[in-house]
């Protein structure tokens, strides 16, 4: 899955959440579509106001303009899942470290991690907004799977309880410098992968492509879809955890983010996501017994420590 591959395209399912308790039944069936035949989909309607979102982009790019020794002072711990890094992340299918920088937010595993707030003004209150909007978002999504799997509609809520100290949910802010040869080996941003946590939120900003998809029942077929950058929906994949969870029926989604063709504008490329990963403490059990049992840190240390 390391080499360029080809392009086909393909329908992203969107998901209209407007009115959501009204219409729980019909958006549960359109997102459990979603999650068991492509395991991708983009969520309109989210409730997320576009202001918190623009504010958290403000917030990313006034933090990765500083200086790296700046920056290292926040250093990425692999232990909390939290801080910096800059092209630390080696992903198994390119053997080579990502293209991107990265500063990831584990609300309770922050300590000595945030900026000086006489450096960042703002910083932490509108990622913590943010973060908690993501959150309130991928719950209610959550909650739909949970009634599919015969579960209380509240499982996943309870799972992710933020209010606990083993919260490992995290927001990163992400940055792919400006590049260009995407064709060229090498040339991926991010290389293809699946993600580790039960749910993503992703936000993308306008006229900075590369995100591309190949759907969890074509995983092997090699032909990738890009997903058009779109700042009014946020866009939403199945991780492993929750493919866990689910005895497989929920589809965890190879992605890649490809560095610019030709044809591509070379220019940054900012994102920032929200993986719903459960508590530290809870054990992830599949109802029909496929995986053995295993708690949530085990599972993202196992991760973490094939990545970096």
């Amino acid at each position: 899955m390391g080499g360029l591959g080809s392009e086909a395209a393909r329908e992203i399912p969107l998901v209209d959440l407007t009115g959501f308790d009204e219409r729980r039944a019909e958006v549960t069936d359109r997102l459990w579509s979603a999650a068991t035949e492509v395991g991708f989909f983009q969520l309109a309607g989210h409730g997320i106001d576009t202001g918190l979102v623009d504010a958290g982009f403000a917030a990313a790019e006034r933090f990765f303009a500083l200086p790296a020794d700046r920056k290292a002072a926040w250093p990425l711990d692999r232990s909390r899942n939290a801080g910096w890094e800059s092209r630390s992340q080696v992903r198994p299918s390119t053997g080579t470290a990502d293209e991107k920088e990265s500063y990831q937010i584990t609300v309770p595993a922050m300590g000595g991690l945030w900026p000086d707030p006489d450096e960042l003004p703002g910083f932490r209150a509108t990622l913590e907004a943010l973060e908690r909007a993501s959150w309130t978002v991928a719950m209610r999504v959550l909650s739909c799977f949970a009634g599919r799997l015969d579960l209380p509609a509240d499982f996943f809520t309870a799972a992710h309880d933020p209010a606990a100290p083993t919260y490992q949910s995290t927001l990163r802010l992400l940055r792919y410098p400006a590049a260009s040869g995407g064709d060229a080996p090498g040339g991926w941003r991010a290389g293809a992968h699946t993600d580790f946590d039960c749910l993503t939120l992703l936000f993308q900003r306008a006229g900075q492509p590369g995100l591309q998809v190949c759907p969890g029942a074509e995983r092997d077929s090699g032909a990738w879809t890009p997903v058009d950058p779109d700042p009014s929906v946020v866009t939403c994949n199945i991780g492993d955890m929750l493919m866990r969870w689910s005895d497989d029926r929920l589809l965890s989604t190879l992605h890649r983010v490809r560095g610019p063709g030709a044809d591509d504008p070379a220019v940054d490329r900012y994102s920032i996501a929200f993986f719903a990963q459960a508590n530290r403490d809870v054990v992830i059990e599949s109802p029909g017994g496929t995986y053995p049992p295993i708690t949530a840190a085990d599972y993202l240390a196992q991760r973490v420590a094939a990545n970096y």
